[in-house]
């Protein structure tokens, strides 16, 4: 009966010395310090409050600089001849009216001569036309006589200035020579005569082919999923991998009806002011278009986006003390915002600068 006592005594001083530790031991824990930005932080975080907006899409299309085909001159030698001398070669900048080559022709000489006899021609029937004149005065002859010899004048006149207009389309103020002249500003693009060379009026190619700088196309390629996306007018954003940190704003003024059978692509045009000649021809190009959808979602900026565990998160901000880690599901992404489709509210503030560093201090 003692050694049941004893035990039962014994178990319940046990039993004590354990409440006790256990008491001790609650006492010991200190319950965690709540989140607290650090002064720095605070002072250089930035907030974006999330909007609902209409959401606005971005195709990149590819394409190349090409020469302003209204503004590329085909120059072709208006009468056979031997090139004598020549002035530009291919890439040559050249100005309206300079002279690109001299050609000797025979047929130049052939009017030339042409001119010099309707001249002499003219200044003779001049002289009759004073003695007609004159005999009509005196009755010797008729009314009709004199008009006659007044006619002959009016159409040798007509003959020779028809002549000299001939010379001097071609330029061919030097007698058997003429020269080929840029009709515009530009570019040798393409030259197609030597030095001796034979010219003939029946050639099909150009001589010479200048094309102006001054406006240049984009031809953009459009694939068939995204015709339906694209119009005349739309704005776009040109950028060239010359000028990383420049692009060049235009508009569609043309989509082309038919599509290229390889590429499965339509071609659209924009023209771009080019006074300062950066844009070269055959320069590839990327283009951003942007257009709008007929919804609307809550738009962030894409720098308030964190991407872990192959999800998305965003930091909503109340306070200093107060930011919570949000999982969100996105619904589209374009160079300067980010549409939301689940997880944030129009109204609510989330972290644009420093997030990374709060998101890490909170899910560590």
């Amino acid at each position: 009966m003692k050694h049941s006592t004893f035990n039962i005594q014994h178990l319940t001083f046990l039993l004590g010395i354990l409440v006790f530790l256990s008491c001790n031991k609650n006492k010991e824990v200190k319950e965690p310090e709540k989140f607290q930005l650090t002064e720095t932080i605070a002072k250089e975080k930035t907030i974006a409050e999330a909007k609902e907006q209409v959401v606005q899409s971005e195709i990149t299309l590819t394409g190349k600089i090409s020469f302003n085909e209204d503004k590329v001159a085909r120059v072709f030698p208006l009468v056979g001849g031997f090139v004598k001398e020549l002035f530009a070669e291919l890439g040559d900048k050249v100005t309206k009216g300079q002279t690109l080559a001299i050609v000797r022709s025979p047929e130049i000489a052939g009017f030339a001569k042409e001119g010099a006899n309707a001249k002499q021609e003219m200044e003779l029937l001049e002289r009759k036309v004073r003695v007609a004149e004159e005999l009509y005065k005196t009755s010797i002859i008729s009314e009709l006589d004199l008009l006659e010899k007044k006619k002959e004048l009016e159409n040798s006149k007509a003959e020779l200035e028809r002549i000299n207009d001939v010379l001097d389309m071609y330029g061919a103020a030097q007698g058997k020579v003429f020269p080929i002249k840029s009709p515009v500003n530009g570019v040798v693009t393409q030259k197609n005569i030597a030095l001796n060379m034979e010219l003939r009026t029946e050639e099909i190619n150009p001589a010479f082919i200048v094309g102006s700088l001054e406006e240049v196309w984009v031809l953009a390629n459009i694939y068939e999923s995204d015709i339906a996306k694209i119009k005349e007018e739309m704005a776009v954003e040109v950028f060239v991998s010359a000028y990383s940190d420049t692009s060049f704003g235009g508009k569609i003024d043309k989509i082309f009806d038919i599509i290229d059978k390889d590429s499965r692509t339509v071609k659209a045009r924009i023209t771009l002011d080019n006074k300062n000649h950066l844009l070269k021809p055959e320069m590839f190009v990327n283009v951003k278009i942007k257009y709008s959808q007929e919804i609307k979602k809550v738009a962030i900026p894409p720098s308030a986006l964190i991407f872990d565990k192959s999800r998305y998160f965003v930091m909503v901000y109340k306070a200093d003390d107060d930011i919570e880690t949000r999982e969100v599901k996105m619904y589209k992404e374009t160079s300067n915002l980010i549409y939301i489709e689940t997880g944030l509210k129009e109204g609510e503030k989330v972290m644009t600068k420093h997030q990374l560093l709060v998101y890490d201090a909170l899910n560590d």
